[in-house]
């Protein structure tokens, strides 16, 4: 068989591994969901629509509100020393897992939380906690700022991925000369061509936040609750006809998400098409200092943030007595570090195992792809990021169904492997992203010039090709490792709850009123994935020293 054949075949063996897994559950989803019983016990729960309201209004409020604050860290930032401070500090933010900062942003927003402590009583005169609903609140405002923080930086380093340093220079050299200034430049110019670039990392951040459960759980409202999160309690039920209502509401939950996107594309056509008035208008101003004041204190109060999350997770996981108002503990102790640790060995091995298979596997499919894509037409990236555009809880009910359907005797046997194959899902998406770009820009006849001299095609990817590609293969694996980690729904849906991880664990503890635990928790699910980063960082320049010098791109 040629080898054009090969790569064929195995698009097709992918795309039947990865993609026609989704279609079925898509179609078994919309079979058991449109049954007529399922949609009565559905209809009739008190607080459906809003439920679905609430989980619209998180998902809307939390994408725009991190697409404003990108915008105007990138129109107002540019050349500043806060900018240069928050593009050196994106990866450690990123590494930062969800349900982690959930935990450390609850320390800081609740009523008894360091954030009032620091201010108690000398500005505020409170001697006991004030009776606030700052978490769990009716509206969602907390999640919605937890979303927003969180999300801010994955649009930013989308962003500055697809800008090319050498264009945006020559633009703005013309604009200057020509009498705008560089906020002007950006918003007239520079912003609305980054749109395409930005449309599907939105779309993601988009599903992510109307399908989220683990945040949800944290810090979101519980009467009632968004409609993913009242879905996995249905489907927890012991009684079995709550399965089929939480399949309607699955296919309810991916109708409103579809809507969520729907909308961020007119607001796209909108900005694009009504805007162009106003760009082009040739109406000339003076920066506002005020403007990029605000910004920057902005940029600094998100890296602030972080750093206080972490502060407070270390803090918590080693306090014994902590009264309200004092700004620090009043006892110390390293009690659950000394306890407990020891015995999360299996936990965090296994959290580990999973991750590193996850990503491992995610990577050698990708690369397999992307080599198999080299002589035809790439996939579309839509068709790629297709698990990452839809709502996770809508897929994922619908991919249980699918194994419900084999039969549990299977579930039983292999439950790694399904929490493993079900993870790929999400797992490989990201890792596409992050190697697309760097396959398409790597000169191809570097790889031939090497097979010209008598390797074969292994060997001249093995030594040459990977070698140049250390990095963006490293850091692949490394994001896909960190996205591993932080899966929580498909883990419990297919883990049956045989399979534990430490994101599994943190979200259980967090939910709970022992915030020492919830501390150490936090700290444990964060330290995985900085390892992994770390080793990410470390690896390349021992694969090829000459990587040090930056002498192989």
């Amino acid at each position: 068989m040629s080898s054009r054949a090969w790569r064929l075949l195995f698009l097709w063996l992918c795309g039947l591994l990865l993609a026609a897994p989704l279609a079925v559950g898509l179609l078994l989803l919309l079979a058991e969901g449109a049954a007529m019983g399922n949609l009565r016990l559905l209809l009739a729960q008190p607080g459906l629509w809003h439920s679905a309201g609430l989980s619209l209004w998180i998902a809307s409020a939390s994408t725009l509100g991190a697409l404003l604050f990108t915008a105007l860290l990138l129109a107002q930032g540019d050349g500043s020393r806060w900018m240069g401070m928050l593009r050196r500090l994106l990866s450690p933010l990123l590494a930062l897992p969800h349900v982690a900062f959930a935990i450390g942003f609850a320390f800081l927003l609740a009523p008894s939380g360091w954030l009032l402590r620091l201010l108690s009583p000398t500005l505020t005169g409170f001697e006991m906690p004030p009776d606030w609903q700052t978490l769990k609140d009716p509206a969602g405002l907390g999640l919605i700022v937890a979303l927003i923080l969180k999300e801010t930086p994955f649009l930013l380093l989308m962003a500055l991925s697809a800008l090319d340093p050498a264009k945006v220079a020559r633009q703005q050299w013309i604009g200057v000369s020509m009498g705008f200034s560089l906020p002007q430049i950006w918003w007239r110019l520079l912003l609305p061509a980054l749109w395409p670039a930005l449309r599907l990392p939105l779309y993601a951040v988009a599903a992510y936040g109307i399908a989220v459960v683990d945040l949800a759980q944290l810090l979101g409202p519980d009467a009632p609750a968004p409609l993913a999160v009242r879905l996995w309690l249905w489907y927890q039920d012991a009684d079995l006809l709550w399965r089929g209502a939480s399949a309607s509401g699955a296919l309810l939950l991916l109708a409103g998400g579809l809507l969520l996107l729907a909308g961020l594309r007119l607001l796209e056509w909108g900005h694009l098409g009504l805007g162009r008035h106003h760009w082009l208008d040739g109406r000339r101003t003076a920066p506002a200092c005020l403007a990029r004041r605000l910004v920057g204190g902005g940029a600094l109060g998100l890296l602030a943030i972080n750093l206080l999350v972490l502060a407070a997770l270390l803090l918590w996981s080693l306090t014994r007595r902590w009264p309200f108002p004092d700004g620090l503990p009043s006892q110390w102790s390293g009690h659950h570090w000394l306890v407990l640790l020891p015995s999360q060995g299996p936990l965090l091995w296994q959290s580990l195992w999973l991750a590193i298979a996850s990503a491992g596997i995610s990577l050698l499919l990708v690369v397999l792809c992307l080599e198999a894509q080299r002589d035809r037409r790439p996939w579309p990236l839509w068709l790629v990021c297709l698990p990452l555009l839809l709502p996770q809880a809508s897929l994922l009910f619908g991919l249980r169904l699918q194994i419900d359907w084999l039969g549990s005797a299977g579930v039983d046997g292999i439950g790694w492997g399904w929490v493993l194959w079900s993870q790929l899902l999400f797992v490989a998406p990201y890792v596409y992203l992050c190697l697309h770009g760097a396959y398409r820009q790597f000169d191809p006849r570097i790889v031939q010039a090497a097979q010209l001299l008598g390797a074969s095609p292994w060997r001249a990817w093995w030594r040459v090709k990977a070698p140049l590609l250390a990095r963006p293969l490293l850091f692949a694996f490394g994001v896909g490792a960190a996205v591993s980690l932080a899966q929580y729904l498909p883990t419990l849906l297919f883990g049956a709850g045989r399979v534990v991880t430490i994101t599994t664990e943190a979200v259980a503890i967090g939910s709970g009123l022992n915030r020492r635990l919830a501390g150490l928790y936090g700290l444990l699910q964060l330290l995985l994935p900085l390892c992994v980063y770390a080793l990410v960082l470390w690896l390349p320049a021992r694969i090829n020293p000459a990587l040090k010098h930056g002498s192989l791109g």
